[in-house]
């Protein structure tokens, strides 16, 4: 479990429109801001609470590290160096040891840029809510004495950043989110093209993670998951067996309820269409389409044994962030770590 401090705390710093100039691009200056939001989130304390990200206390979650854990089934991939012998000779199948970590631990953020993210109704596109959550999470884990990376990924291609410590390692992680971004709102010549380049972003990024990160690593995932397809599900299901990965939905309220009874002209600045919300089927299918979304991805997290939660483009992220870290945390206490990997 992630613990984290009572309710009583007080309400973290939040981004807003009033503090930033727009909702459709990603500042630099908003991003390194969201520092100081870390101590109103919990995540600042040294005593008193135990670790988010594992640097210098005890992780929550299993790497290699130097205090013995517990024994599973070994899996493809895994480092037969720590293959316990007594207890395969015992069983008659391969185990092997799993150690808790305890040293700093490489955390990559993977942020979606992509087409449809680029969108959003209330206060910010999705892409630079996502942004925005990202920081938070790139802070926190400097806070935690851990090392940070990034991947970022569009229909452009995507950018890397290594984990590093200190500072100056959360700097390198925002600056390629706010490069990124600006990028990635290029137009393109169709839509049809854009899509393509974007599934295919999103597996070379996913692919990417899965060559780098270590054993071990924490990995979180922000996107809306639209573009997660058969070649980006074995990346994904890859990565939760040596990694703890968090997958964080970014979602438009507009998506989850369309807008009242009416005929509406839509866009997505290529292509224009006719959106009729007076049709009982249309609107049935429009609410069907983002709810089996969101359960497809709540299930793969929990069959794969994943963090999970959601965050609105009309919520407080900082407070959105909080509260899906605190339920990802009461899952995992009642929940052994690798169940179903």
């Amino acid at each position: 479990m992630w613990p984290f401090p009572d309710q009583t705390i007080s309400k973290p710093e939040s981004f807003s429109a009033n503090n930033h100039d727009s909702g459709t691009t990603v500042q630099l200056r908003e991003l390194i801001d969201a520092r100081h939001a870390i101590t109103a989130l919990g995540m600042g304390a040294k005593k008193g609470v135990y670790s988010l990200l594992a640097g210098g206390e005890r992780s929550p979650f299993k790497g290699r590290g130097v205090d013995f854990d517990e024994v599973r089934r070994y899996q493809g991939g895994d480092d037969v160096r720590h293959m316990d012998w007594r207890v395969t000779a015992r069983s008659g199948e391969p185990h092997l040891k799993i150690f808790r970590e305890e040293r700093e631990r490489p955390v990559f953020i993977v942020v979606d840029y992509s087409h449809s993210m680029l969108f959003g109704t209330k206060i910010a596109f999705k892409s630079v809510v996502a942004a925005r959550a990202a920081s938070l999470l790139a802070w926190a884990s400097h806070h935690r004495g851990d090392r940070t990376g990034v991947v970022v990924f569009s229909s452009h291609g995507h950018q890397e950043r290594r984990p590093r410590g200190g500072k100056s390692g959360v700097l390198r992680v925002l600056d390629v989110l706010a490069r990124h971004h600006q990028q990635a709102r290029e137009p393109h010549p169709s839509q049809s093209f854009a899509e393509e380049q974007s599934h295919s972003s999103f597996v070379s990024a996913l692919a990417r993670v899965t060559r780098t990160a270590r054993p071990g690593s924490l990995i979180f995932l922000l996107s809306d998951f639209r573009n997660v397809n058969a070649q980006a599900l074995p990346y994904l299901k890859q990565l939760s067996v040596h990694q703890d990965v968090v997958n964080v939905l970014v979602f438009d309220p507009l998506e989850r309820d369309p807008p009242a009874a009416g005929v509406y002209r839509v866009t997505n600045g290529i292509d224009f269409g006719v959106l009729d919300s007076r049709s009982t089927s249309l609107i049935e299918g429009y609410r069907r389409q983002f709810r089996e979304r969101l359960e497809f991805v709540e299930q793969l997290s929990r069959q794969h044994g994943m963090g999970f939660f959601s965050i609105g483009t009309h919520e407080s992220i900082a407070e959105a962030v909080l509260q899906g870290l605190r339920n990802v945390g009461a899952r995992r206490k009642h929940i052994p770590v690798g169940n179903g990997k």
